[in-house]
């Protein structure tokens, strides 16, 4: 007998995956939808957890990694967010926002972390219309770390988005 494989449980993993008919096929829409209940997903491979107030690290070093809303397991390029350390202490984060007053036209934000002080910094120049979005991700990607660092307590590698994409597709026998 054959069942699909249970998505990961015990891990720093996100809601799981809406059914494809639900998601929104238009990318901008979904960054519209980016509103209800989500959060981000790991979406780099081959990363385990480290030392340190970075969690996510290769080959024994912090590493930059992808992010990726947990809603969908492909994303639009517009919805990853690229974040890693920078120093002992600090993250950066490139993410984008979706500017409404240039046509819903993508803007890079460029944002760091103090991750023990728990503070968003963002550049002065950032539009005002932008900076809701930028701290809105931003929250999202503390929330991310947060949870990562408490799961690394337990587990040695964190749930990718591929690993919860192939254990919701794969059967198991019994």
């Amino acid at each position: 007998m054959t069942e699909p494989m249970p998505v990961p449980t015990g891990h720093a993993a996100p809601l799981p995956y809406p059914p494809p008919a639900d998601l929104p096929g238009d990318p901008l829409q979904l960054a519209g939808d980016l509103t209800g209940a989500w959060g981000y997903q790991l979406d780099t491979p081959q990363i385990a957890y480290g030392r340190g107030p970075w969690p996510y690290h290769r080959h024994g070093k912090p590493a930059t990694v992808r992010l990726s809303p947990d809603i969908a397991h492909r994303a639009w390029q517009t919805h990853y967010v690229i974040a890693g350390p920078a120093g002992d202490d600090q993250a950066y984060l490139i993410l984008t926002c979706h500017d409404s007053a240039d046509g819903n036209r993508p803007a890079r934000v460029y944002a760091s972390l103090d991750l023990s002080g728990r503070r968003i910094v963002l550049p002065k120049d950032l539009p005002m219309r932008l900076i809701p979005q930028a701290i809105g991700k931003a929250k999202k990607v503390l929330q991310l770390l947060d949870a990562a660092r408490a799961d690394r307590a337990i587990h040695a590698r964190p749930v990718t988005a591929d690993m919860r994409a192939l254990a919701r597709l794969a059967p198991i026998t019994r």
